[in-house]
């Protein structure tokens, strides 16, 4: 699905040095807009930015969404607002006293859902620049494999997720950042190929070609790594009303997100994609703190 390329604008991109932040990020000055990002660098990263650092059209903040009069002070300077920082109430109360758009990435934001904000869910989103902390389960065996030791699968593996690349996830986002039936709506970001644990450790040995054996051990909560969002949501992630508002549907399959995962955790050269810029050269652009 392409997305229309809008007129020039200013966006707020909250935790826009984090994964998928700063993708965003790249893929609105690729559009040809001014791009603002805030983040403290708690979780985020300088390095992230790579790829748009020279871009004179990117300002890089370092500081809180907690500290109320930077938050305004950036706010009144946009159009609109793309939040993807965990707090909430100083972002929603300057967008909304500014008359902004706002986007919040949220587990939970009814409130500034109905105060006009268009709210996402982001299920198991995969991709480069992603922590190894919020690594997904497809991360985290596509790396076992790589290294030749044996994939863990808890239970019987019969849990199944939905995964989608960063980049149909950034044009999900740029859809819903300039459609006008978008304010005020909930959507979930998810792909739309379900595949249980014990199929994907099986297809990943497949696809990698390795040796590692797939090992069951008990489901013991404690023990499971991190877990992506969509693994405690309330309720089961759909994007149903997100393709028939805008008619996004991912472009990449599973094969094409295991083969990519496998090429980074094999240190290969990664592919540019579609919305996402190559690295910069050298930083050139406006940076504070």
């Amino acid at each position: 699905m392409g997305v229309p390329m809008p007129a020039p604008a200013t966006y707020l991109v909250t935790g826009g040095a984090g994964f998928i932040g700063s993708h965003l990020a790249d893929a609105l000055l690729g559009q040809g807009h001014t791009v603002i990002v805030l983040d403290d660098l708690s979780t985020g990263a300088r390095a992230n930015l790579a790829a748009a650092w020279s871009d004179p059209r990117l300002r890089f903040v370092r500081g809180s969404v907690l500290d109320e009069r930077m938050v305004d002070e950036l706010t009144a300077r946009c159009d609109t607002v793309a939040h993807f920082a965990p707090v909430t109430g100083t972002v929603a109360a300057a967008a909304l006293r500014h008359g902004r758009r706002l986007l919040i990435a949220a587990a939970d934001a009814c409130g500034e859902a109905a105060a006009g904000a268009t709210v996402v869910r982001h299920g198991d989103t995969v991709g480069p620049r992603q922590s190894p902390v919020h690594a997904t389960v497809l991360t985290r065996l596509v790396r076992r494999a790589v290294a030749g030791e044996p994939l863990a699968v808890h239970g019987d593996g019969d849990r199944s997720y939905r995964f989608l690349d960063v980049a149909d996830a950034i044009e999900a986002l740029l859809a819903l950042l300039v459609h006008p039936g978008a304010a005020g709506g909930e959507f979930d970001i998810v792909g739309d190929q379900e595949i249980a644990v014990l199929a994907l450790a099986e297809r990943t040995v497949a696809r990698s070609g390795s040796a590692s054996p797939v090992r069951h051990f008990p489901y013991v909560v404690d023990r499971v790594p991190h877990r992506a969002f969509a693994q405690s949501a309330p309720r089961p992630l759909d994007a149903t009303r997100l393709r028939e508002l805008t008619g996004w549907r991912p472009l990449r399959g599973l094969d094409d997100l295991l083969d990519a995962a496998i090429a980074r955790a094999r240190g290969e050269a990664p592919v540019v994609l579609p919305g996402l810029r190559a690295p910069a050269a050298s930083p050139a652009g406006q940076h504070l703190g």
